[in-house]
Formats: C-alpha cells, structure tokens, sequence
C-alpha cells in the first residue's frame, strides 16, 4: 500500500482513530500531544501525524465571553456556562467534522483530544440524561481503533478557570468506563506516570497498527 496517493476518502476510511478521554485534568491533551510527538518522529508517512484538539474548549470560551461572564465577575476563580442541548449539538457536529478532515489528510494514526461520544456524557452531566442533542446531531461516528481512557489516580485537579470542578471527576470516569463497556469499544485505562502512560499508549498503539497495517512502511 502506497499510503501517500491513496485518496483522501480512502485514507479517512482506513486511519486508525485513537480517542483520548476521561474527566477533567486528567492529562488527555498532554498525551495527546506527546503520542503526536512520537509518531512524527519516526519519519516517512507518520510525519504526518496529526491530532484534533478538543472543541468544546474553544466553544465554551466563547459561550463565556458571550454571555457576559467575566464582565459580570472578573475576580472569580471559575467562569461557568449557561448550557443549552443546541450548545452540545454545535460541538458534537463541529468535533466530528474537524475529525474527519484530519482523518484524511494525515498519517495511518490519527489522534483524537476528546470526540463526539465524550460530548453525549458532558451533556448528559451538565443537563441530565433526557438530554441527548449532542447524540442525535452525531448518531453515528467512523470506527475507532482505540480509545485511551485517563485515569485521575495520580493527577492532581488543576482549576483552569473554566473547569467543572474536582468533585465531578470519579462520576465522570465510572461514565466514561461503563459506556466504553456498554458499546463494546476496544478501550485502555490509562495510569501511572507521566512517562508510563505514555509508554503503555504507545505500545497499545503500536499493536493496533501492526494488526491493521503489517506491511506498511
């Protein structure tokens, strides 16, 4: 397989997509980042590695700024949201769109700092289970090789100023561990070191890629 002249449908059909997720300030965009950093410098194809950073941070930011909440309280440790189903829809679409545009024009691997999937249990816990927009805007997403699930044994919570707060984040990963279960999902809880959670994400990835593409250099 010559993976440089595959078509880009081609190529988006047959990237192995790696999910990184779990509760808050658990260390998933510095793992992001440091798996991208690793695979980029082996060379040839994975140099173009490429990730997909989370949306709904960005969105919340302007949700903030848009509803006025720092004007209101500019000295406050946490600026929070007023959340609407639309709100969660817009980031489910919007993270599935810029996930399939990298799928198609990077490497063999493509990794993912959160997905659609994680937006249905983020608004499942700011506006309750009869709430599902985020899940009828992407009912469906492309098959994912792996998710990387952070555990927050070990990772001290670090308030950002947009953070829900430490107390959600034991609920938050029984969540993300009972639905990666329920759909049946290939998932790795991810523990440890810094260093170790990287190593052992990069040996779950390498066996993923050695299964789907064995002969390809």
């Amino acid at each position: 397989m010559d993976w440089q002249t595959l078509p880009a449908d081609e190529r988006a059909a047959l990237t192995q997509r790696v999910v990184i997720v779990g509760s808050e300030s658990t260390g998933k965009t510095t793992l992001a980042r440091e798996l991208v950093a690793h695979f980029r410098a082996i060379g040839g194809i994975w140099a173009d590695t490429r990730w997909v950073a989370e949306y709904g941070r960005e969105y919340t930011e302007v949700l903030i700024d848009r509803q006025g909440v720092r004007d209101a309280d500019p000295d406050a440790e946490v600026h929070s949201a007023q959340w609407t189903a639309a709100d969660f829809a817009v980031i489910a679409t919007e993270q599935q769109r810029l996930e399939d545009a990298a799928a198609a024009s990077g490497s063999p691997v493509l990794f993912c700092d959160t997905d659609a999937f994680a937006t249905q249990l983020w608004e499942r816990r700011y506006l309750g289970e009869g709430s599902t927009a985020a899940l009828d805007a992407v009912p469906v997403s492309p098959a994912r090789g792996l998710y990387l699930l952070a555990d927050l044994a070990g990772v001290d919570f670090e308030q950002d100023g947009i953070r829900d707060g430490e107390s959600y984040r034991e609920e938050m990963q029984r969540w993300f561990i009972e639905e990666l279960t329920r759909r049946g999902e290939h998932w790795l809880l991810v523990t440890g070191s810094r260093a170790e959670r990287l190593a052992g994400s990069i040996a779950a990835v390498d066996e993923l890629l050695s299964r789907h593409f064995p002969t390809l250099a």
